[in-house]
């Protein structure tokens, strides 16, 4: 049933992308050969969630717009989808204007997309992200809700989120709430969120920063939060994006407490090479010192985005 309706919404997509020139139909696919962290399994796999997306956007005039999006998750070696969810990057519609955006569906929460996903070099992907163990601790944080509302604006260099969702549609009692804002100036980048997922007592707090210095980016970002069963969990993680001429050298370490032990301690480097501005090889090295075998995993994969 989820192929069928996937084929149809390309058929779709295709149609109004030929009618309409606002109209988006973009992906990327991602795949090479793969030993994870904590497994013993070499395989082809991906290091990053292969993607369909349609987006678009209607010109109502007087200087608003109408807008949506949807995006499919797949895994390229067998075609099949991640998980159930046939959008499971996010589907939503809204009205955006001077008044910043208005968004409802499945989407992002304001703290990971303004703050989370921004300190990791390697933005979550690959054996070497360091977003999961310095950033979102304690298995407390969501990336996306469900049946959410998200108003976003952006002023000059500052740049506001927020996203309320309904409790039933996400997995807990109450309604997961997120906020969030960041700021750029020069070389200049500060972040900080607040996200409350679902539960009486799971919440966290993250703050963050980053540097431009020459050709690197220097990120530092703290996470400070609870667990639904009441334990405290804390973590930070440290990045460095080194620009080459055809290429980016990455660096990161990240740690993570949970009641006051260390879980995970996390070394990732690699070197990512641009063949083209869609097309990148890349190798990639992870290392954690708190796994309880196979501490180190590794990849060589590429990366056609479109």
């Amino acid at each position: 049933m989820n192929k069928t309706i996937l084929a149809l919404a390309l058929l779709v997509a295709g149609s109004a992308a030929q009618a309409q020139s606002n109209v988006t139909i973009y992906g990327k696919v991602d795949l090479g050969f793969r030993k994870a962290v904590a497994s013993s399994a070499r395989e082809i796999s991906t290091s990053g969630d292969s993607r369909l997306g349609f987006k678009g956007t209607e010109d109502l005039g007087g200087g608003l717009k109408a807008f949506f999006g949807m995006e499919n998750r797949f895994f390229a070696d067998t075609g099949g989808l991640d998980g159930d969810t046939l959008f499971k990057g996010y589907a939503k519609v809204g009205l955006s204007g001077a008044f910043g955006s208005l968004g409802l569906g499945r989407q992002y929460i304001a703290a990971f997309s303004l703050v989370q996903n921004q300190v990791d070099p390697f933005g979550g992907d690959t054996v070497a992200q360091v977003r999961d163990v310095g950033m979102r601790v304690g298995g407390i944080t969501k990336t996306r809700v469900n049946g959410s509302i998200a108003y976003d604006h952006a002023i000059g260099g500052l740049k506001f989120g927020a996203t309320l969702a309904e409790s039933d549609k996400n997995g807990g009692p109450n309604r997961p709430v997120s906020a969030a804002a960041s700021y750029e100036t020069g070389p200049w980048w500060m972040a900080a969120g607040f996200e409350s997922p679902a539960g009486d007592k799971d919440r966290q707090w993250n703050i963050a920063a980053g540097y431009m210095l020459g050709n690197a980016r220097l990120t530092a970002g703290y996470a400070n939060g609870r667990t639904n069963a009441d334990k405290a969990a804390r973590g930070y993680a440290l990045g460095l994006n080194y620009t080459l001429a055809s290429g980016e050298f990455k660096a990161a370490y990240g740690t993570q407490k949970l009641a006051g032990v260390t879980t995970a301690q996390k070394l990732g480097l690699g070197y990512h090479h641009f063949l083209s501005k869609r097309t990148t090889i890349y190798a990639d090295l992870g290392y954690d010192n708190k796994a309880t075998s196979e501490k180190t995993g590794y990849d060589l994969g590429i990366r056609h985005s479109f």
